[in-house]
């Protein structure tokens, strides 16, 4: 989940931690029908496979496109997805989606 949009493990997140705290979950990042672009982009990519590890990849490469303002490279990117566990893939397409996603956010609001 995102706690003030810092991705954070929600398992070792006490709840008066969250108190007054801005949360979104994987289910908060949609706009009705429409898919948040980093969902886009894994579909895109086939970037994922049982979903059990998807929200949190996911979530946290949003937080982490936030933090670098976009400017991520495939290095940054796997040290900074490291900690969640996808036994389905090789990581490579995640890798790929983020760094889809991450051009896309540079490039917003420069028109």
């Amino acid at each position: 989940m995102l706690m003030n949009g810092v991705p954070v493990k929600s398992c070792t997140i006490l709840v008066a931690a969250a108190d007054d705290a801005a949360i979104t979950t994987i289910e908060g990042i949609s706009d009705g029908d429409t898919l948040h672009p980093m969902q886009q982009k894994f579909h895109e990519r086939h970037a994922l496979q049982c979903g059990f590890c998807t929200p949190g990849m996911v979530l946290a490469a949003i937080g982490l496109l936030e933090r670098h303002h976009g400017e991520v490279d495939e290095r940054l990117i796997r040290e900074e997805l490291e900690g969640n566990i996808c036994r389905c893939t090789g990581y490579q397409n995640i890798v790929d989606a983020v760094l889809d996603a991450a051009r896309e956010f540079r490039t917003v609001g420069k028109d």
